[in-house]
């Protein structure tokens, strides 16, 4: 989605090609340019004591009705790795520690047009009860045998789940 108005004065935007030969809006008024970044998405491979890992049931589009890790948009305020813990403690019920960074992804949004970045921590979990949050179905614990692959909502979630299962074999 383009921005239509300055955010600095008001003044309706125009489109131009930079110097760095983008187009990009920016303000006529006051110079101001609009730089489109890609969100960022953090999330984390929850695993308990026994090596099950949490999955939610998604309740929003996209992915609604299909599994996925519990991940979020950042927060302006906020840290990746306190954006992964938060989003999984609002989508699980689960508090988490983060133990390392399992990968970052990038993705494209074909509805929206738009680019990503995912970023998912490997953590374990230390507290709180397991619950579905307000955006999710369902929150459930699962075997590495028994993560349901073919219904995850997102490839940057298959794959990164594949990873998992792979080095857990290699164990």
């Amino acid at each position: 989605m383009q921005p239509k108005f300055c955010a600095r004065c008001g003044h309706a935007l125009e489109t131009r090609v930079l110097e760095d030969h983008r187009e990009r809006p920016v303000c006529p008024a006051c110079g101001y340019i609009v730089y489109l970044n890609p969100p960022i998405a953090a999330g984390v491979i929850a695993e308990r004591a026994d090596g099950q890992i949490v999955l939610v049931l998604r309740g929003e589009n996209p992915g609604r009705g299909q599994w996925g890790l519990p991940t979020g948009f950042m927060e302006i305020d906020e840290t990746v790795e306190a954006a992964a813990r938060r989003e999984c403690l609002e989508e699980t019920g689960l508090s988490v520690e983060l133990r390392e960074l399992w990968g970052v992804w990038s993705y494209y949004h074909d509805p929206k047009e738009s680019s990503g970045v995912l970023v998912l921590y490997a953590a374990r979990v230390v507290g709180g009860e397991l619950r579905p949050g307000s955006d999710t179905v369902q929150a459930k614990f699962f075997a590495l045998d028994e993560i349901p692959m073919e219904e995850l909502a997102f490839s940057t979630h298959r794959d990164a789940l594949s990873r998992w299962k792979a080095r857990a074999q290699r164990k």
